[in-house]
């Protein structure tokens, strides 16, 4: 049995933690934001989103990326129509951080397509799991109604246990060398860190 899921929650877990607990994220949490940098938030993560689609979309012919590219998973235009609803002009530009998560993405899927996969899996399951948590803080705390939240809708997705189970049970059937299981991993730790290095950019122009 490929057990890549138990070594990708194994070397990755302490990260994936660092990153629900540092910069921008914990000062969401914290209360202590403000809608507008909430806005510039998802607006970096649009761009994010825009690359690991792009990808996925123009890669889905290869057969070991196809069952990944799942368009009910994509948030780029809910982010799009959330920052409408949510701030009325914007002069917002990429963060250094965001344009080097995107040209960290761009880059790892011409080495190898596969590495998309590694990126969708942290950012989409990422939302899936802590949705929630943010939906209801920010409608309770910061105010902002459904009409600005769209990022957290998941209205196609059916069961969201089994869908998370399924796409556990595609990344432990992929077909990966030792070589290719082993940069899959590190791209999935990269991932965390450059999700983490958007977070502490944001979050240092907060002060």
């Amino acid at each position: 049995m490929n057990n890549l899921m138990m070594e990708i929650r194994d070397r990755s877990n302490v990260l994936h933690k660092a990153t629900e607990n540092t910069g921008f994220t914990k000062r969401l949490l914290n209360k202590n934001a403000t809608i507008e940098s909430y806005a510039e938030y998802i607006y970096n993560l649009y761009y994010v989103y825009q690359a690991i689609e792009n990808n996925l979309e123009n890669l889905k012919d290869i057969e070991t990326i196809a069952p990944f590219a799942t368009p009910e998973l994509y948030r780029s235009d809910f982010i799009k129509e959330d920052l409408k609803n949510i701030i009325s002009t914007t002069s917002f530009k990429p963060l250094s951080s965001t344009i080097a998560y995107v040209d960290k993405i761009n880059h790892a899927c011409a080495k190898n397509p596969k590495l998309i996969i590694a990126h969708a899996y942290t950012r989409f399951l990422a939302d899936l799991f802590g949705g929630r948590i943010f939906y209801s803080l920010l409608k309770d705390h910061y105010n902002i109604n459904n009409d600005g939240l769209n990022y957290y809708s998941y209205k196609d997705l059916g069961d969201m246990k089994a869908y998370v189970m399924n796409y556990h049970n595609m990344l432990n059937t992929l077909t990966l060398t030792v070589e290719e299981k082993e940069e899959f991993i590190i791209e999935i730790c990269n991932s965390y860190i450059y999700n983490m290095a958007i977070s502490n950019e944001l979050d240092s122009k907060c002060f």
